[in-house]
């Protein structure tokens, strides 16, 4: 099941044609230009949830990011952001000729993501990007791959709380299948399941042919509509209230030498699993060398293998808080009184997201721990009290479970000069 090189394009205009189909180059070229066309045709819309503060950015945060670091299994630095290490350094094997390895991996020596995802989020030649891939299956029907890098996975943004569902890096993805170049099917994946539908079924916007993806808050699971959905072990929340970005769309081309660090075999990170919770997972791995890269299907066929599972009752979202938000001597000071959900435990945090319609920063996030039903914080985020902010402000149970958001909108506290 080949991927679109401009090696081994095979037609696809409804034709069934063998995988080593050889094509003469004005027609390799015309049918490369085709699928591009498509993916950019088809591009989905990030709909982020209110409390996000992690976005789809440039792989290249990653290599580029001061600090990070690859090293090999015995932890033998091979290169460094700033010296060698980039995203053309990476591939099967490296730009020194050195082979790559699955236990090779590029880590964050420091631990303040969302600072340093916000830098260089801040930052155009990182900003908001999907990276576009095409393939096709046994069948010979075309699918559109479309994958997002994010910095940081951190479980409804409470991670550091539940202490459970951080890892450094995280790739998502969904997939959409052509038929006579006519999208028919879709796959949403999210934390190594998915969930499919007829295209029929599928949120797009409005006089085009792109799918809405309501990216869940800090774990960047891919879903078909907003709300809280259960994952087989905890709540995804999903809100869409965050206004959608424009994604600059890079399409892959397989045996291009550019897009060697696709198939990179190492890991976006150096988080490994503890334990058996299951909001915890390792690092990952390349797009590229992950068996749906190749084989569009797989993901269908181990959806349909997977159990179908009920939330338990000792999950239960808990109701919206209730807030107020004011200024205090140029702080942002919120002021909370969490709420039950009838016959359970009260909430035992609280997340606040703040962001600035007068700056072009993204917004920032912090979790505090909550004992009683109410309570004040003041919120670290530096501000600026000429400045209109937003104020989006959940609870969440000991378990994580999340609570939908409350918006406060916070006017300046001076006027500016």
């Amino acid at each position: 099941m080949p991927s679109w090189g401009r090696a081994n394009l095979a037609g696809f205009r409804g034709r069934r044609q063998s995988r080593h189909l050889h094509t003469p180059r004005l027609v390799r070229s015309r049918l490369v230009t085709a699928v591009e066309e498509l993916l950019a045709r088809h591009q989905p819309v990030l709909k982020y949830d209110s409390q996000e503060c992690y976005f789809a950015d440039s792989a290249a945060q990653w290599t580029d990011n001061r600090g990070h670091t690859l090293v090999d299994g015995n932890g033998k630095v091979l290169a460094k952001a700033g010296d060698g290490l980039s995203l053309a350094f990476l591939g099967p094997t490296y730009a020194d000729g050195r082979r790559a390895a699955r236990t090779h991996l590029v880590g964050c020596p420091t631990r303040d993501y969302a600072e340093q995802a916000r830098r260089l989020h801040a930052m155009e030649r990182y900003a908001n990007r999907t990276y576009g891939h095409a393939v096709t299956d046994a069948a010979g029907d075309l699918w559109l791959q479309y994958w997002f890098f994010y910095f940081f996975n951190d479980y409804n943004l409470i991670g550091s709380v539940i202490k459970a569902g951080l890892h450094e890096g995280d790739w998502e993805m969904i997939q959409i299948r052509l038929r006579d170049e006519r999208p028919d099917h879709a796959v949403y994946a999210q934390h190594g399941k998915s969930s499919s539908r007829d295209w029929r079924q599928v949120d797009v916007v409005p006089g085009a042919e792109r799918p809405i993806v309501y990216v869940a808050r800090g774990s960047h699971a891919a879903y078909f509509e907003p709300g809280a959905h259960w994952t087989g072990h905890w709540f995804d929340r999903a809100d869409a209230k965050r206004k959608s970005r424009d994604q600059r769309l890079e399409i892959v081309v397989d045996d291009a030498p550019e897009w060697r660090w696709m198939r990179w075999p190492g890991a976006w990170g150096d988080t490994k699993r503890r334990g058996g919770n299951p909001l915890d997972a390792d690092s990952p791995n390349s797009p590229g060398c992950r068996p749906r890269w190749e084989d569009p299907l797989v993901m269908l066929e181990k959806e349909q293998r997977a159990p179908a599972t009920a939330p338990a009752s000792r999950v239960s979202a808990p109701p919206a808080p209730r807030v107020r938000v004011d200024w205090a001597d140029g702080r942002i000071r919120v002021r909370y009184r969490v709420l039950a959900a009838a016959g359970r435990s009260r909430p035992t945090a609280i997340v606040v997201t703040l962001n600035s319609p007068d700056e072009s920063a993204p917004p920032t996030t912090e979790s505090f721990p909550v004992e009683g039903a109410s309570g004040e914080v003041e919120l670290a985020t530096p501000v600026d009290p000429a400045r209109r902010y937003d104020v989006y402000v959940s609870a969440a149970t000991a378990e994580g479970v999340p609570s939908e958001s409350v918006r406060v909108d916070l006017a300046p506290a001076v006027t500016a000069r």
